[in-house]
């Protein structure tokens, strides 16, 4: 057993797991020292900066594919074989040489169709998130769903990766997935919205109270009479009516929207605001004379 196999274990691939083997694979072989059999380096570009014709960089990859060794050749096709499930073994029967063996495989398992490409599209953009599951797991999910859709040739932009995390959540997420559709696109990233899916998670687990930029003004002070003026839960734990601490009148036993003070006080305004404009009225008749000619 080489040293490689030993100390670096991970499923072997089947038909399903392509993508994260792929990515594993070549780590072992980069370490071993046997990643130029797969993909001999070759620069693209000239010393003076200028980038090399399509032919010169052939040649070049002729060249460095002649130049590697037998036994360096057998030792990479080895590694790549230990790691096969054995319905896969036989994709390396055409040849001896690590490059076409690794090519082969390539293509037959990123070989994605009309249909394929279909079913993974439809599983990125379907999957939901379970109660049990954390939230980095749910993001670490749908990266790894985009991963595997790159790897077989379909484009995953950061919006697509947004769309399947949100769409996937439960609906205590409502309101932050509001707020992301009402932030600019310039701050719409993908890290913006993992950061806040986390912060998200902590919040709902301690109870704390949403903070999106929500400016309705029943939303937000029908929040903070659930938590009082000073951020916290009245009685502590588990808020019941009687603990609740209207905004308004600082009274508990009710919210502001059903505050008695306030709907005295609104209906105040409002009959202020009648006497006035009658008064205005008034004032407005008589500056005119009974013929209606206005006094000078």
């Amino acid at each position: 057993m080489t040293t490689t196999e030993s100390s670096a274990r991970f499923q072997r691939l089947n038909n399903t797991n392509y993508a994260e083997w792929s990515l594993r694979m070549e780590a072992v072989l980069v370490r071993a020292g046997l990643w130029g059999m797969i993909h001999p380096e070759v620069t693209h570009t000239k010393e003076d900066g200028m980038e090399k014709d399509a032919s010169t960089i052939a040649l070049e990859l002729e060249a460095a594919l002649k130049a590697r060794t037998i036994a360096k050749m057998n030792e990479a096709r080895a590694e790549i074989i230990l790691r096969l499930e054995d319905g896969q073994l036989s994709h390396c029967l055409r040849s001896n040489d690590p490059r076409v063996v690794w090519l082969v495989l390539e293509s037959v398992h990123r070989a994605a169709g009309f249909a394929t490409s279909l079913a993974l599209r439809r599983k990125f953009l379907t999957l939901k998130k379970t109660p049990s599951e954390t939230m980095q797991a749910w993001i670490g999910q749908i990266q790894a769903l985009g991963f595997r859709l790159e790897q077989a040739g379909i484009a995953v932009s950061d919006q697509d990766k947004i769309l399947a995390l949100t769409m996937g959540l439960p609906p205590s997420y409502d309101a932050v997935i509001i707020n992301f559709d009402s932030t600019p696109s310039d701050q719409l990233t993908l890290s913006h919205v993992i950061s806040r899916l986390l912060n998200e998670e902590v919040r709902q687990a301690s109870g704390q109270p949403s903070n999106t930029n929500d400016t309705s003004e029943e939303t937000r002070d029908e929040a903070m009479a659930v938590t009082g003026r000073g951020g916290r839960r009245a009685g502590g734990g588990t808020t019941s009516l009687a603990d609740v601490v209207c905004f308004f009148c600082d009274k508990k036993g009710h919210y502001k929207s059903d505050c008695p003070d306030r709907l005295a006080w609104e209906s105040s305004k409002k009959k202020g605001s009648k006497d006035y404009a009658a008064a205005v009225f008034n004032e407005d008749e008589e500056d005119y004379d009974e013929d209606g000619v206005g006094y000078f």
